[in-house]
């Protein structure tokens, strides 16, 4: 079975002016993110516009990244959608494209109970083959996933690890200690502005937003926690949300559109395009591309 541990970062996805799949983009970040050090890929999650973007245009990403990394890092592929029945679909789709493991948001419907959200996740698990990933967003979604549920997922093997980008870190702590019974189940921090706190309390892996960018960053971070140096985890923690500031705007809004940005700027895409974000203004490229020169040594290495 697989086990999830590391930095799995939720790549952005490449999109060309016609807000398709960039292929050539597309692999040159592949390949940027694996030089970075990263421990496993997770397409078409928030970051990755995956709700945003075509079935075809999924399907697509799926396949060129499978393609380009050859199997040098797993590859967990967000099939949720508004429909369960395309949910469905993007899980058998995603399993014949040779994804390693599945990631799921709970349904988009607010104020669902624990047996609406756990039978959710039943007639998803019975129609994978593949291993599943819980994904813990209830500011996305408008349900949060109950502990008790949590815990009754945990309990299938088919279920093998969750993302959780709840930015409730009490919550995130009884996901450390319901782990405790079932060894192999990871529990993955998605809270960009938590990774130290929770890698340092015993997270088995981190999904920062930023990774596409920053993986080089996050392995300091990572080896700090490591190595129980909780100084130097606590101090580069500081550093990465000084570098989302700049990278995401003081209000956040460029979450997507400057992270792209970042990367255009690094050559690594050739376009900044977004489904539906407008393009940055001059004032905030230059912010950006400020940033980008500040900490240059942490995202390409020294």
């Amino acid at each position: 079975m697989l086990k999830l541990k590391g930095i799995i970062p939720p790549m952005l996805t490449p999109l060309d002016q016609e807000k398709r799949v960039d292929e050539d983009s597309t692999r040159r970040l592949v390949n940027f993110m694996l030089r970075s050090g990263v421990d496993g890929l997770f397409i078409l999650g928030t970051m990755g516009e995956g709700l945003a973007l075509a079935a075809k245009e999924r399907y697509r990403l799926t396949e060129i990244v499978r393609d380009e990394v050859r199997g040098r890092c797993p590859v967990l592929v967000g099939v949720s959608d508004t429909a369960l029945e395309q949910t469905l679909d993007n899980v058998r789709a995603s399993e014949r494209l040779g994804a390693d493991a599945l990631v799921v948001l709970p349904p988009f419907f607010k104020l669902l109970s624990a047996d609406d959200i756990l039978e959710f996740y039943s007639k998803v698990a019975a129609a994978a083959s593949l291993p599943l990933v819980i994904y813990s967003h209830p500011a996305l979604t408008g349900n949060k996933i109950p502990l008790p549920v949590m815990k009754r997922l945990m309990a299938e093997p088919k279920f093998v690890g969750v993302k959780d980008s709840s930015g409730d870190f009490a919550y995130f702590s009884s996901l450390l200690a319901l782990r405790d019974e079932r060894k192999d189940f990871a529990v993955l921090e998605g809270d960009e502005t938590a990774l130290a706190p929770a890698l340092l309390s015993g997270a088995d892996g981190i999904v920062p937003g930023i990774g596409s960018l920053a993986a080089r960053f996050f392995k300091r971070l990572s080896a700090a926690s490591e190595a129980g140096d909780k100084r130097q985890a606590l101090a580069l923690q500081l550093e990465l949300n000084r570098l989302r500031d700049g990278i995401y705007g003081p209000d956040v809004s460029d979450w997507l559109s400057g992270h792209k940005e970042a990367l255009v700027y690094l050559g690594i895409l050739a376009h900044p395009d977004t489904v539906y974000y407008q393009p940055l203004s001059a004032e905030k490229k230059a912010r950006v591309h400020e940033t980008v020169e500040r900490w240059k040594n942490y995202l390409l290495g020294d």
